[in-house]
C-alpha cells in the first residue's frame, strides 16, 4: 500500500521518504500544539485575571468595606456578575485572537453544520447520559484521596437565597462555560488538530480539557466527557450538540444541588438516582437510532500514518505550551486537594 506526503508517495515501513514524513508530522504536531496550549493558557490566566482585578476594583469602589465573606467582600449579584463577565471574555478572547492571527474563518475553527433536529437531540441524550456515567470514575478518584487523608471534595461556588443570585448561578455554571469551553476545547483545539487525524483530535483535546479544570476529581470526569463531546462533533460536524450535552449536563447538576439544598439530602439521592435511570434509557435508545440511521455513525475511519498514535501523543505533550498547561494542572490540583 502506498501512501502521499509532500515527499512524494511512500511506501511504510523501509521507504525513507515514510521517516521523513514522520519527523515532519512530528513537527507539525509540536508547534500547533504548542500555540494551542499557550493559548489555552491565556485563557486560563484571563479569566483568573479579570476575575481577580474585578473584585479587587470593586473593593476599592467602596472603600473596602467588608461584605460577606464567601462572596470575597462585595455584594453577591455583583460577585457573579464579575465572574460570568470574566468566563465568557476569558476564554472566547483567547479563542478569537488565535483565529484572527492564524487567518481562519470562524465557519471553519467553530463548525456548526446543518444537522437535523432528531439527530441533534439523540446525540445528545446519549451524550448526556455517557457524561452522567463519567461520574463513577470521578468518584472512585474521591475516594482514593480520602481514603489518603484528604477531603476529596471539589470547592463549591458561593451561594444565598436571594434569586437574583441563584439565577446568575445558573448562568455562570449552565449557560456560559458550556458555550466557551465548547468553543475552545471542540471549536479550537480539536478542529486544530483534526488534519492528524480524528481520532488522536478527540483525544488530544479531551486531555486538554481536562488538564484545564485544574482538580484531579474533574479532570478524570471531564476528560471522560471530552471524549464523547469530541465525538459527537467530529461525527457531525457542529459544536451545537457538544454545547447541549454540556448545558444538560452543568444544568442538571445544579437541579440536584438545588434539591438538596432546599429539600435535603436524601431527597437529592432520590432525584440524582431518577436522573441515571432517565438518562440511561433514553441513552440506549438514542444510540440505537443513531445506529440504525446511521452505520456509519460508530465506526472508526482508517488508522492515519504516518505516526501511530502513541507518536503523536508525545508529539502532543513535547512542546512547551501543552507543558506548561500540564504544569499548571498538577500545581492548581495539588493546591486544590491540600486546601480542601
Amino acid at each position: 500500500m502506498r501512501y502521499d506526503s509532500p515527499y512524494g508517495p511512500f511506501t511504510p515501513y523501509g521507504d525513507p521518504r515514510y521517516y521523513i514524513a514522520m519527523q515532519e508530522e512530528k513537527k507539525l504536531i509540536r508547534r500547533e500544539s504548542n500555540r494551542l496550549g499557550w493559548t489555552a493558557l491565556l485563557g486560563i490566566l484571563l479569566l483568573s485575571v479579570l476575575f481577580d482585578g474585578g473584585i479587587f476594583y470593586c473593593r476599592i469602589l467602596q472603600g473596602y468595606q467588608s461584605g460577606p465573606a464567601d462572596f470575597r467582600g462585595i455584594n453577591p449579584v455583583l460577585f457573579y456578575l464579575i465572574y460570568s463577565l470574566s468566563y465568557a471574555l476569558g476564554l472566547f478572547v483567547p479563542v478569537l485572537l488565535y483565529f484572527v492571527l492564524r487567518k481562519i474563518p470562524l465557519s471553519s475553527g467553530l463548525p456548526f453544520e446543518k444537522v437535523g433536529g432528531v439527530k441533534i437531540l439523540a446525540c445528545v441524550l446519549m451524550g448526556s447520559a455517557g457524561c452522567m456515567l463519567c461520574n463513577f470514575p470521578a468518584g472512585i478518584v474521591v475516594n482514593v484521596e480520602q481514603k489518603f487523608g484528604f477531603q476529596g471534595t471539589i470547592p463549591d461556588m458561593p451561594l444565598s437565597d436571594s434569586s437574583a443570585v441563584l439565577a446568575l448561578y445558573v448562568l455562570s455554571v449552565a449557560v456560559i462555560p458550556p458555550i466557551v469551553e465548547e468553543m475552545m476545547f471542540r471549536g479550537m483545539i480539536l478542529q486544530g488538530l483534526r488534519r492528524f487525524g480524528d481520532g488522536f483530535a478527540v483525544v488530544a483535546s479531551a486531555v486538554l480539557f481536562g488538564l484545564y479544570h485544574g482538580n484531579f476529581a474533574q479532570s478524570v470526569f471531564a476528560f471522560l466527557c471530552g471524549l464523547i463531546l469530541g465525538f459527537v462533533v467530529v461525527r457531525t460536524n457542529s459544536l451545537l450538540p457538544s454545547i447541549l450535552i454540556h448545558a444538560v449536563n452543568n444544568g442538571v447538576s445544579v437541579v440536584i444541588q438545588m434539591v438538596e439544598r432546599y429539600r435535603g439530602a436524601a431527597e437529592a439521592v432520590m432525584a440524582g438516582e431518577i436522573r441515571a435511570a432517565v438518562l440511561l434509557l433514553l441513552g440506549v435508545i438514542a444510540a440505537l437510532f443513531l445506529y440504525l440511521k446511521d452505520r456509519n455513525f460508530f465506526q472508526s475511519g482508517p488508522p492515519s500514518l504516518p505516526l501511530r498514535f502513541s507518536q503523536k501523543l508525545g508529539a502532543l505533550f513535547s512542546n512547551p505550551g501543552v507543558l506548561m498547561v500540564t504544569v499548571y494542572a498538577v500545581a492548581a490540583s495539588v493546591y486544590t486537594l491540600t486546601a480542601a
